[in-house]
């Protein structure tokens, strides 16, 4: 299965040339990783690339019609096909809709409605943390940086086990400090994500850091081009132990020079949870960039 999807990864990208979206969905590698949990159907309709996911609830389209423009007729057939699978059961819908793409959906024939914003900063802002605003940041690192002997270094697939390891170490403490039940589901469901990008790594075209403290993995980090002005981050997990680890990392990848064309660093979404909420916030986004789900009256 893993294969096959895969084998989908060229024809998607050639569709998503042709948009210059921000939000994390538009990057094949967040369909990919999700596999375990949906099966994706790719249907080209009126000249535009539609994915469909589909799992127990019913079918709905992971993202708009990728093309040029988003055609109209493709969206009434994406409709007419999620229809007849779902039995009007009510599941259909558009997810991962950007602000800018809903006046595709006029308000005469559809309805939508905000879910979770996603977090943007300016990439010259996080690995230079300068000013007031970065001072905690910027004395976190130091401290990490002190008292740490260290090296940053760029994934290798030898690292696979120990980084699933540190991941379940990394969970067994979240889940220890956070009863949420939201939470905790989440963060058995992102096991099998995070299995996925240590594997494929490559294949999906992934930027990928390690930290080694003492000869041991204690912090990972992986992330893809959005466009070319947007890299986006798709996970970060740390030894929680280690004070400041989590700044340094972050900090690092900021400042490496494989991200060094980027102008914009996207950190996705808080999952509407505040610990998440209060972290990134307290780096500092420029924009908030809202996503939408759109459905049919």
């Amino acid at each position: 299965m893993a294969v096959e999807l895969l084998d989908r990864k060229s024809e998607f990208d050639e569709y998503l040339q042709e948009n210059d979206e921000t939000l994390s969905a538009f990057n094949f590698t967040n369909i990919f990783v999700w596999k375990d949990f949906f099966t994706f159907e790719f249907k080209v309709l009126d000249g535009n690339l539609c994915v469909f996911a589909r799992d127990q609830i019913g079918c709905f389209l992971y993202l708009p019609p990728l093309g040029q423009t988003i055609s109209p007729l493709a969206v009434e057939q994406s409709f007419a096909y999620m229809e007849r699978v779902n039995q009007g059961s009510g599941v259909s819908r558009i997810e991962n809709v950007s602000l800018k793409q809903l006046n595709n959906f006029p308000e005469t024939n559809y309805k939508y409605f905000q879910k979770a914003y996603e977090y943007l900063y300016y990439r010259k802002d996080l690995a230079g943390l300068a000013g007031n605003v970065y001072k905690s940041k910027r004395w976190l690192l130091n401290n990490f940086q002190k008292n740490n002997e260290y090296s940053f270094v760029s994934y290798s697939p030898q690292y696979q086990e120990d980084c699933l390891r540190l991941f379940d170490q990394w969970a067994q403490e979240r889940t220890e400090k956070c009863s949420d039940d939201i939470y905790q589901h989440m963060l058995k469901e992102n096991r099998n994500v995070h299995r996925l990008i240590l594997q494929f790594a490559d294949q999906l075209g992934l930027v990928g850091r390690v930290i080694m403290i003492n000869r041991k993995i204690a912090a990972y980090s992986f992330g893809v081009e959005i466009n070319r002005d947007t890299f986006c981050v798709l996970v970060e997990v740390t030894d929680l132990n280690v004070k400041g680890l989590s700044v340094g990392i972050f900090h690092h990848l900021c400042n490496d020079p494989q991200l060094a064309s980027y102008k914009f660093i996207n950190v996705m979404d808080d999952f509407e949870l505040e610990n998440i909420q209060w972290t990134k916030n307290s780096f500092r986004p420029i924009i908030m960039m809202p996503s939408y789900s759109v459905s049919r009256k």
